[in-house]
């Protein structure tokens, strides 16, 4: 029996009028599963014609209609009704009408007299609420149960198909014709459950009691049910009742409605005292909280590291009106215990990567870059240290494995009470503590390949030292021959930067002389824009480093030059110097562009492009313009100088390209230094070999350390042993002659399509230890740093808001930050 006050809510609100076309009698019914009885003319007087839509045929009942399934009955004086209630119990357009009316009805509109029904215009601060008993009685009945205090129930088109355990998630069938006894004799048997310790005790709340807002995706109004009371925040649903002083306007409210666990409000609605509770949790207990709010926290933390967000903004008060219109209930976390989410998400996701590194291959590249906190002079310098490798999949990967402190300044005192950390001494400043933890953290002291790093960590002394305590241990192949790399974006910066006089002498007052003319009228600068927007080429950030400027300039100047030759832009030797000055900065351009691409290019590309900037040095050195010969010889020097030491790392791996191999290195070696190229050549030689003996090496003992483990309960004297060395003696020779059978094969054909890393996933077979070395030398970078942060004048920046948080707490942001990309 429905509650009188709701019973005449639901009349007003889905009374229809239909006509009958073939009698003017008017026929009051409803639709869409909610009506009120009709009145007619007629002896019949049966409730059951509540249900139906009586058919008159010469002024006489012939027909019945059912107002569910539209299905005609016949229904003459002598036939009775008892038909009519027959079909109204099996009827299967009434079931659905009957749902979708209990859907409806969870929190009708209530009347505060007969004739005014609540509208959206009513004022909202006039809303009152039902009594919790007046709810109930709109409650679904098979929720009544305290079953479904321990299971959840799954909606499928707006019906109940099943039930979830809340303690094991097993699934079971629990439609409206099949009972809930399983669901009983499954609590009996449930391990999870007699795992925690239930005891049923009486008001005990449990998570995920039916019906729960999110499984039942149609039914937006399900209230939550504790202990058969309702437990919700806020609907918008108005609730009216007539007051005392006889007033008939609309008295409004919003619905407030406490859990079963806390005392009801006092009659003049005042605000409920708010319980402590965490974002995503409607209980202060945490063992009543949501089996999956550990996944709302992790998400906020991936959203707040993805996006670089402060940690803040769980405080912000636009958050907590967000969170508070979807559930009142709900407060948001604090900036500390957000802090904490992030970092536990970061330790979650670092087990994760560990094991992906430990199994990927035999040796790992590293890269360190310095970063910087966003703002005026820094305080501190951070220390990335970053791991390249290629998969089993042979994907190159890379991957921040470590963010730590590389130095900070003694005087930083508001920076100790932020953070609650104290100065890094300088005895303890630099590369080897912050690169050493990593090592030994991701287990890597037996996998080093090569450290690529920038100038400050490259000539810091601890690097010196970490290599000198990683020769000695034995942790780098061939005594660390290819393992401190400069940054090839770092080297050409400092070549270009030590001419900055030159060049802005040379061109600097062309470039701002042409620009101030082109700029002086709307014309000129529309023929500007149009030759800007013809150039493939991108325009530099603000930040941008100087000389991306002027070559971004001089290359505008010369297009524009050859799109408008009529006009006298320069003059014709001050087009020569900038043509000059514009093919040096070109080559140094696309060099960075390819070196430091997001796409993390192979090793094998690094010699090509390398050579490129020796190419356009030795054809300026040159010039008739006897200042830029100057200047390119000066450059030369320092770029003669990193070629001495880096021509072994960037050669190994053109000879694992077998476009190339060994041959192409003899055929540029010898022809830039003729004679002199025997040295070069012989080095790169031995050291291929070395190498590859040392590869070969590692694998036996491997392969020898399983062989003894499997033998280690065979008898002492075997009279076998002679011949088994013999086959090791064979089985080293037959591998010796994998390099030199690599190098006797002929050349692969050149072509754009070519992808080096499926050729050797392709040949694993046939060189399986040359295919070890080629996975592990083509991941080896050149560039600490991406495209974006090389052009920058600034380079790698933290938020300023993240330079106020504890280093652990940088560090689990940077990285989760990276590892989500």
């Amino acid at each position: 029996m429905e509650h009188p006050i709701i019973q005449q809510a639901v009349e007003h609100l889905d009374e229809r009028e239909e006509e009958d076309n073939n009698n003017s009698m008017k026929v009051e019914a409803a639709f869409e599963g909610v009506h009120t009885p009709f009145r007619y003319k007629h002896k019949k007087r049966s409730k059951v014609w509540e249900e139906y839509k009586p058919i008159f045929q010469n002024g006489k009942v012939q027909f019945a209609e059912c107002l569910y399934c539209r299905s005609r009955m016949s229904c003459k004086d002598s036939n009775g009704t008892s038909h009519l209630w027959r079909h109204q119990k099996i009827c299967p357009a009434k079931v659905e009408v009957a749902q979708r009316r209990q859907k409806d009805s969870y929190f009708p509109y209530v009347l505060v007299n007969e004739n005014d029904p609540v509208t959206p215009n009513d004022p909202v601060d006039q809303i009152i609420t039902e009594t919790l008993e007046d709810i109930n009685l709109v409650i679904p009945s098979r929720f009544k149960s305290k079953v479904w205090k321990e299971f959840k129930p799954i909606y499928a088109e707006g019906k109940l198909q099943a039930a979830d355990c809340i303690h094991c998630q097993k699934r079971l069938s629990a439609n409206k014709f099949g009972g809930r006894s399983h669901l009983s004799r499954h609590l009996q048997t449930c391990q999870a459950r007699s795992g925690r310790g239930h005891n049923h005790q009486k008001g005990m709340f449990y998570p995920c009691s039916v019906p729960n807002l999110k499984s039942r995706g149609q039914d937006e109004l399900s209230p939550a049910l504790t202990n058969g009371k309702v437990q919700i925040a806020e609907y918008s649903s108005k609730f009216l009742r007539s007051s005392s002083s006889g007033d008939t306007s609309p008295i409004v409210r919003p619905i407030q409605v406490v859990p079963a666990h806390q005392p009801l409000p006092s009659p003049d609605f005042p605000s409920l005292k708010k319980p402590r509770t965490s974002f995503m949790t409607t209980t202060t207990d945490t063992g009543t909280r949501k089996v999956g709010h550990e996944t709302a926290y992790q998400e906020l933390a991936r959203m707040i590291a993805s996006h670089g967000y402060p940690l803040s903004i769980v405080e912000h008060e636009e958050m907590r009106r967000f969170v508070k219109n979807l559930n009142p209930m709900v407060y948001t976390v604090s900036r500390n215990d957000m802090e904490g989410h992030c970092c536990a998400l970061f330790q979650k996701e670092k087990a994760n990567l560990k094991d992906k590194l430990a199994f990927s291959s035999r040796r790992v590249p590293l890269s360190a870059s310095i970063w910087t906190p966003d703002g005026a002079e820094p305080t501190v310098n951070y220390l990335c240290l970053t791991a390249h490798f290629i998969d089993e999949d042979w994907k190159v990967r890379r991957m921040i494995i470590k963010f730590g402190m590389f130095w900070s300044s003694p005087t930083d005192v508001e920076r100790m009470i932020h953070c609650k950390e104290a100065c890094v001494p300088e005895s303890e400043s630099g590369a080897y503590n912050v690169i050493w933890d990593a090592i030994r953290d991701w287990n890597l002291d037996q996998k080093l390949l090569s450290l690529t790093s920038v100038g400050e960590v490259r000539n810091d002394a601890s690097t010196s030292k970490l290599k000198e305590m990683l020769v000695e241990k034995k942790c780098l192949p061939i005594r660390g021959k290819i393992y401190n790399i400069a940054c090839v974006d770092d080297i050409l910066n400092s070549i270009v930067s030590k001419v900055q006089q030159n060049i802005l002498r040379l061109v600097g007052d062309l470039v701002t002389d042409f620009f101030v003319a082109r700029t002086s009228s709307s014309l000129t600068q529309q023929h500007l824009l149009e030759v800007i927007s013809q150039m493939s080429l991108k325009c530099p950030r603000e930040d941008a480093k100087w000389w991306h400027k002027i070559y971004f300039r001089l290359e505008v100047l010369l297009h524009f030059k050859k799109s408008f030759p009529s006009e006298e832009v320069v003059s014709p030797e001050d087009i020569k110097v900038a043509e000059s000055v514009c093919k040096i900065l070109r080559v140094f351009y696309h060099v960075i562009e390819v070196i430091s691409s997001p796409s993390s290019p192979t090793a094998n590309m690094y010699f090509n492009e390398i050579w490129k900037v020796r190419t356009v040095f030795q054809e300026e050195a040159s010039n008739e313009h006897g200042e830029i010969a100057t200047m390119v010889m000066e450059m030369q020097e320092t770029f003669n100088e990193y070629w001495k030491s880096s021509y072994l790392w960037l050669s190994i791996p053109v000879i694992l390209d077998p476009r190339f191999k060994i041959s192409f290195i003899e055929f540029r070696l010898k022809r830039a230094f003729g004679t002199n190229s025997a040295n070069f050549l012989s080095d790169i030689r031995e050291t291929v070999r070395e190498l590859f003996n040392e590869y070969c090496n590692s694998m036996d003992h491997l392969s020898g350390d399983a062989s003894n483990g499997e033998a280690f309960d065979a008898v002492d004297n075997d009279s076998l042993e002679d011949w088994d060395q013999h086959l090791n003696e064979q089985a080293s020779s037959q591998i010796s002659t994998e390099l030199d059978n690599y190098f006797e094969d002929g050349l692969v054909p050149r072509k754009d399509d070519f992808d080096i890393l499926n050729w050797w996933m392709c040949h694993t077979t046939k060189y399986p230890t040359l295919a070890t070395i080629a996975q592990d030398i083509l991941a080896m970078p050149a560039s600490a740093v991406q495209s974006e942060a090389a052009f920058s004048s600034s380079g790698q920046v933290i938020p300023k808001h993240h330079s106020t948080l504890s280093i652990k707490t940088i560090e689990a942001l940077v990285c989760t930050r990276d590892w989500m990309r």
